[in-house]
Order: structure tokens, then sequence, then C-alpha cells
């Protein structure tokens, strides 16, 4: 057994997938993004989950991307990449590349379509991804709101004790704070939870949690940089009108399809990472434009001219 166990802190971007209008994966925009990200603050990424699009990509433009990104990361900070799929023997092979391409973690979902109705089934297919390398972590992504597996993680953990080596903890993705905490606080020293609900970041960070995944942090790390610091600094009303900001922002965009809105926000900051992939559809011109406009007012854009307070 090789495996050691790895902390990971702070603000993990969840990476978006690059493509040309033709749908042909563009690596060229990933380097300038993520040396701009790690110079803001940024601590870690989390490839290939929901804001990568991983599970509606060909498996071979899951690897290039990856393979991308952890390239211009370059070792200057953690790489999580998710490893979901419907096949636990693909899961497995993209686990293996995962781990020989220098990723620090991997993570998945299991399958949703053949119904897993107990925490047994659940953990039988932790264990047959997890199971197949013992060098990194690996994190169970808990998202019920895309899964529908919605068990107690805390309960999860309680069955599952120590008997799985490989296992560093769950990327918590849900509304659900009274299991966050129960996990947190029951099983903190051996697990890490990372949390994954940005709209939900501060009531998270009251809780405790150090560790942050999100699709927003790539487009407003600076708010969320300061809303930890304020909130670190027993500054409670700064932080609440930082965390204001973030979910005015959040409020917005979710009015159109979340992801689509997202990646038209990139390109809005000068990082074109093309169309989403079907079913999710790309903004309308005329929703793009609308959707520029209510960021604008909001301050969205004067707001990444800002420094960070000090």
């Amino acid at each position: 057994m090789k495996y050691q166990k790895t902390n990971f802190n702070g603000l993990i971007a969840a990476g978006f997938s690059p493509f040309h209008r033709d749908g042909s994966v563009n690596v060229k925009v990933i380097p300038a993004l993520v040396d701009d990200l790690i110079k803001k603050g940024i601590t870690g990424f989390y490839l290939m989950g929901s804001t990568g699009e991983g599970l509606l990509l060909k498996i071979a433009d899951r690897i290039r991307i990856t393979e991308a990104y952890i390239e211009a990361i370059d070792g200057r900070v953690p790489v999580i990449v998710n490893v979901s799929h419907s096949s636990y023997a693909i899961s497995n092979d993209l686990t293996r590349h995962a781990v020989e391409t220098g990723a620090d973690g991997v993570s998945a979902t299991l399958q949703s379509y053949y119904p897993i109705t107990s925490l047994n089934q659940l953990i039988y297919g932790i264990e047959k991804i997890a199971d197949s390398q013992d060098s990194i972590p690996f994190i169970y992504y808990h998202i019920p709101g895309k899964t529908g597996l919605n068990f107690k993680m805390h309960l999860l953990l309680d069955e599952l004790g120590t008997r799985l080596p490989q296992l560093g903890g769950i990327k918590f993705t849900s509304p659900e704070l009274n299991d966050f905490m129960l996990c947190s606080q029951l099983h903190g020293d051996r697990y890490q939870m990372l949390f994954g609900v940005d709209e939900l970041f501060l009531p998270a960070l009251a809780m405790g949690a150090d560790t942050f995944i999100g699709s927003t942090y790539n487009f407003m790390p600076a708010v969320y940089q300061n809303i930890i610091q304020e909130y670190g600094r027993g500054n409670q009303q700064e932080a609440n009108e930082n965390y204001f900001k973030a979910i005015r922002v959040i409020d917005t965009f979710l009015q159109y399809d979340g992801l689509a809105a997202q990646k038209a926000i990139m390109k809005m900051i000068g990082y074109d990472f093309g169309d989403p992939k079907s079913p999710v559809l790309p903004l309308s011109s005329q929703n793009y434009d609308q959707l520029y406009a209510e960021l604008e007012k909001l301050g969205f854009f004067h707001e990444l001219k800002t420094t960070l307070k000090r």
C-alpha cells in the first residue's frame, strides 16, 4: 500500500472544458486561465465533473483535457480528476490514467440509471472504483440533486470506517448542512469534507468548512477570498456583504441554464471555452446580452478589476 493522505484546502476551481465551434477540444485556452487563477489564490482544480461536462465527453476528449490542465498546472497546486462513468471498467481506466498523468486525487459519482437502493450497494460501487489504485485519495462525489442518491453521508462513513484506505473524503455538493456537520464532527479526523455548493459558501464556512470546490471560483475568486478573510477576522458584516455579492451573481445566472450561463460569463471575461455539450443548450444571443447587462448592473465587471482587501 503506497497511499498517503493528501490534504486539500482553500478554493478549488471546478474546471470548464473548452471546445471549438465545431465541438472539438480547444486546449489552447487552458494555460492562461490556469496561470490567472493560481495568481489569484486558487489552491487546486477539480476536472471532468459537472462543470467540466465529463460525463458528456468521449473518453479521448476527457483524457486530452485532463492532460492539458495537469500540464498547465505543472504541480503548482493539487488536481482532482473526476472519473465517473456508467462502467466501472472505464472508471478504472480513467483512474489509472489520472494517476499516471500526475493527479493528486480522483473522484466519482456512481451510475444512476440502475437503482442503487442501499448503502451496501453504494459502498460496493465506491470500492469497485477506489480499489483500482492505491497511491492517491479517492473522493466520493455526493451530488444527490444529479444522481438521486440521497443517502446520508455520515452513515456512509460510519459503515466504511477505516476499511477503505484510499477514501480521502467526500465532495459534498448538497444543501443538507446538518449531514455535512455530522460528517465533519464525527469523521473529520479521518476524512476531508470538500464543500461543493457555492451559494451556501458562508454558512458552510461558519460550520468549519475549509475546502471548497466550485465553478464560480473561476470568475470571482476575490469575492470568496474576502469572505474567508473577513470572517476569519471576526468582521461578520463585511463577510456578509461579500457573500451577498456572490449570491446575487449566482441568483442572476441561475435564471438561465447554470452551465451555459457560466460558460457565457467566462467568454465575457476573456476566456472563450465554447458552447456546452448537448443536452445543455448555449445561451441565445439575446440571453447572452441580457445576462451581460444584468451582471454589469450588479457591478460584477467592476468587481473583477478590484484587488483583494488586505
